[in-house]
């Protein structure tokens, strides 16, 4: 899958999923740019795509305030000309914990990051691809958005990052502009380690409810995200791809002991 001349946007690329796509997708001949809160792992990410031989740059932003969405944008169309792709990776998540108890600075701020940076990142760079009639949105969205578990913030953000996709696809397909979304599975990041190694997650307990019995990995992501940016999904758009080991085709079998894993 050939992304050569190709020039790409992937949000909170300085770690995790993002940078995973950031670099799958300079492997594959684009150049990227990579927004991200913490610059200096933006910049780490981008010296490793230069040393693929693709252009990266870093950028400071917040994708939840407006204003640093404007300048990622003019900043990368002055490093590459115009922009082909998007990826809208940016996101923060929170404990399980009842609505009752949940703190409203916590869901204010998932909700702006998960949602409202995915709504400001695709409308600011929409005008662009509407405009030059061509382009790829690709949202991460996830599991949560399409499953209930105890994540009352972080579930309904995922799953408005789902719809709005949707409408998206319906809205710029006259346009040659598609829209999808990925939603990750219990997927290895950084984050997901640091839980694991603090006692906040079971490794075990996860593989045994995912049918494929793995946790996944950020490169698996990014594989998904260079077939929906790539000429081989050039008529799919408004889907929302699961990557997540057949954690959603489950349907609880383990808890009524359907079979063994």
């Amino acid at each position: 899958m050939d992304l050569s001349g190709k020039n790409a946007i992937v949000t909170g690329g300085g770690m995790g999923i993002g940078k995973a796509i950031a670099l799958t997708f300079a492997k594959a001949g684009a150049h990227i740019s990579i927004p991200d809160v913490d610059l200096d792992a933006a910049k780490q990410t981008a010296v490793e795509v230069e040393a693929l031989g693709q252009k990266g740059i870093a950028i400071e932003a917040d994708v939840s305030v407006e204003d640093d969405v404007d300048a990622l944008v003019n900043e990368t169309v002055r490093a590459f000309g115009k922009i082909d792709l998007l990826v809208n990776n940016a996101g923060i998540t929170q404990l399980p914990v009842s609505i009752l108890k949940l703190d409203l600075d916590v869901w204010n701020r998932v909700t702006e990051v998960d949602y409202k940076g995915v709504y400001l990142c695709c409308r600011r760079v929409g005008r662009e691809m509407v405009e030059q009639r061509s382009g790829c949105v690709i949202n991460i969205s996830s599991i949560v958005g399409m499953a209930s578990l105890p994540l009352v913030a972080y579930g309904p953000a995922k799953s408005a990052v789902i719809m709005l996709t949707k409408i998206l696809a319906a809205e710029w397909g006259k346009y040659n502009v598609r829209v999808n979304a990925i939603a990750p599975g219990y997927t290895l990041t950084p984050l997901l380690k640091e839980r694991i190694e603090r006692g906040e997650r079971d490794p075990k307990l996860l593989k045994q409810r995912t049918p494929m019995g793995v946790l996944i990995e950020p490169e698996d992501i990014a594989y998904a995200a260079l077939f929906l940016a790539s000429d081989g999904a050039r008529y799919i758009t408004g889907v929302t791809l699961p990557v997540d080991g057949g954690f959603l085709a489950d349907g609880g079998w383990v808890a009524y002991g359907g079979y063994e894993r």
